[in-house]
Formats: structure tokens, C-alpha cells, sequence
């Protein structure tokens, strides 16, 4: 099962607008993060899956920005094997100690702006 085309565009969307680092209030991608928690959170269970299922694969993503900010997600979503995994997969990568130390920032952004 895909998501939906435009369900998929809007939360491709969520990440992108504000630009992270774009303004002050967006330095970390507090408001991508914010809007992204609200997104999951008024989908129905079937859309929420889908949601989730991207949310996981972006965690792992070479984009640093995108994993950081789908960790920060998934943290406030109370999703701890997903965050789990995704610093597993971090561990793997050329620098891992730089894309922790980012998702460290995503779950600390996650507990100051969002609740679960």
C-alpha cells in the first residue's frame, strides 16, 4: 500500500517548508517537526500508518536534515524502537557521531516543542 499522492506531496512538504535555519524560530526545525507531529496526528489509522512507515524510512536517510527532523518526529510520537533503530543505522554510516549528536538536537526539539 502507497500513500496517497497528495497526502505523500504534503508531508514531503512539512519537511521542507519552513527551511531549516531559514529564521529564528525554525533553527532546528521546530516548526517542521511541530507540523509534522500535528500531520500524524489528525490522519486516520490507515493514512497513519503509511505516515509512520515513511517517517521510519526517512529516519535512515543520507539527507541529515530529513533524519534528524523524522527522528525528532518519531521521539514525540513515543515511537522508542523506531528512534532505536535509526541510531543503530546511525552507527553504520561514515560519521556517525555527527548524525547522533543531530539526532540528539531532533529528540531534544521534539521534547521541548511537541508533547506526546
Amino acid at each position: 500500500m502507497t500513500l496517497d499522492n497528495s497526502l505523500e506531496e504534503e508531508i514531503l512538504h512539512l519537511y521542507q517548508e519552513p527551511g531549516i535555519g531559514a529564521s529564528y524560530s525554525n533553527t532546528y526545525g521546530e516548526e517542521n517537526i511541530q507540523s509534522l507531529v500535528g500531520k500524524y496526528r489528525s490522519l486516520k489509522d490507515e493514512d497513519m500508518q503509511e505516515m509512520l512507515e515513511m517517517l521510519i524510512r526517512f529516519s535512515q536517510s543520507s539527507d541529515l536534515a530529513t533524519c534528524f527532523v523524522s527522528v525528532g518526529v518519531l521521539h514525540a510520537l513515543g515511537k522508542n524502537e523506531d528512534v532505536q533503530e535509526a541510531y543503530r543505522w546511525a552507527e553504520t554510516q561514515e560519521d556517525p557521531a555527527r548524525i547522533i549528536s543531530h539526532f540528539d538536537i531532533g529528540k531534544s526539539v521534539a521534547d521541548y516543542f511537541t508533547s506526546a
